[in-house]
């Protein structure tokens, strides 16, 4: 970790911001460990994930309003999910707005769906917003007040750490080699 650390704090932020653009449930987890552990500002975190999260569900949505049955075409994981949730968009599309980060692969696929189906713009940029600050501020916490759990257990954090690095690793690999078969 004492290789890491410099470059996390240097560009973790950065790795933030993106990581939440894209889903950002192990991105934000382990930016709450990383804030325990003095390598990222716990503040400044809570916001660059929020603007992350909002900037990427915005993308998401628009990407749905202008260009949805071409990004569902190239990606056929993704239609599934499209397609189970799209009976009951209407009746429940307050819900999708604010719980797409609290559930996996909503953060994709509940603002394309909403987008796809003209959803209000402004109803969505709200109630995003409401619910990418309540996931980020929970995630951070969980992430920060499990980090402190498990110091407690093990008393050393950076065999944690090794792992957590693992699990980033193995978890990337996986989607590229996903991404790359699709």
């Amino acid at each position: 970790m004492n290789e890491i650390s410099p470059l996390l704090s240097q560009y973790g932020l950065w790795i933030v911001f993106i990581g939440m653009m894209v889903e950002g449930t192990t991105v934000i987890l382990l930016s709450g460990v990383f804030c325990h552990m003095g390598i990222l500002p716990l503040e400044q975190t809570i916001i660059v994930a929020i603007i992350g999260a909002v900037a990427g569900d915005q993308a998401w949505f628009y990407m749905g309003r202008n260009y949805a049955q071409k990004i569902l075409s190239k990606l056929p994981s993704l239609h599934k999910q499209v397609t189970k949730i799209t009976p009951s968009i209407h009746s429940k599309a307050n819900w999708f707005a604010v719980s797409s980060r609290f559930v996996y692969g909503g953060a994709i696929a509940f603002p394309l769906v909403l987008g796809m189906h003209n959803y209000s713009k402004k109803k969505f940029a709200i109630l995003d917003l409401l619910g990418v600050t309540l996931a980020s501020m929970t995630g951070i916490g969980i992430g920060y007040f499990l980090s402190d759990s498990v110091e407690r257990i093990s008393g050393d954090i950076s065999t944690i750490e090794h792992l957590a690095l693992l699990i980033i690793i193995v978890i990337v690999t996986i989607k590229l080699y996903k991404s790359k078969r699709a």
